[in-house]
């Protein structure tokens, strides 16, 4: 299937099913307020579909047709999960073990299509190392770091070591610089809460543009 393809499919899929989506989602037990269905409106799901969009046309343009199963659902389900952060502070735990779930079946049919198992293992380990990393910044950052970011840390180690080793190392150094800049443009407005996740999903399709330029 050619890649613009698959990108418009993904963005038309994951736009339709946003409305239900959102409202499969229960509310935090931590947060009460949050209703993650307050945020089905047509804006919302024109939204999903715009960066799905963008995201997609990068993601597929600069990777291997063998590993887009695993970063279907990054693309499509991952855009969604980073939108609803930027407005809600939360990655709703529901919708990241679906997107996990399916990330981890992608990377099982990429290592059979691709006959490499070595690589699956390595994404593996490499999803916990990242996993492991971003706890102990959760754990001694006073709350600055939500358990959610803990999480997707693990997510996004899984997908991009299971395509290499640099798009590992690109997408988490881009993500960090993102954070950091953006968390300096909070503080500079007077604030300082804001959602981590969105940049850490945004490190991911810059991770894979420096990685082509640097090959």
């Amino acid at each position: 299937m050619p890649a613009p393809l698959l990108t418009l499919l993904l963005a038309i899929g994951t736009a339709a099913a946003t409305s239900w989506l959102l409202r499969w989602l229960p509310t935090p037990p931590e947060a009460p307020e949050v209703e993650f269905a307050a945020l089905d409106f047509p804006r919302f799901s024109l939204a999903v579909f715009v960066l799905i969009i963008g995201i997609g046309s990068t993601v597929f343009a600069l990777t291997d047709p063998t590993y887009w199963p695993i970063w279907a659902p990054l693309v499509s389900l991952g855009a969604l999960l980073g939108l609803i952060d930027a407005r809600t502070t939360f990655l709703p735990l529901r919708l990241h073990y679906l997107t996990f779930t399916l990330t981890v079946l992608g990377g099982l049919a990429t290592a059979w299509w691709r006959n490499d198992w070595a690589q699956l293992g390595w994404a593996t380990l490499a999803a916990l190392v990242a996993t492991g990393l971003y706890w102990g910044i959760w754990r001694f950052s006073g709350g600055q770091l939500g358990f959610g970011d803990v999480r997707l840390a693990g997510l996004l180690g899984f997908a991009t070591a299971a395509t290499s080793a640099e798009v590992l190392f690109w997408s988490f150094l881009a993500g960090s610089i993102v954070g950091a800049v953006w968390a300096l443009v909070v503080r500079a407005r007077g604030r300082t809460a804001f959602a981590y996740g969105p940049s850490m999903l945004l490190g991911v399709p810059l991770g894979l543009m420096i990685s082509a330029l640097a090959s």
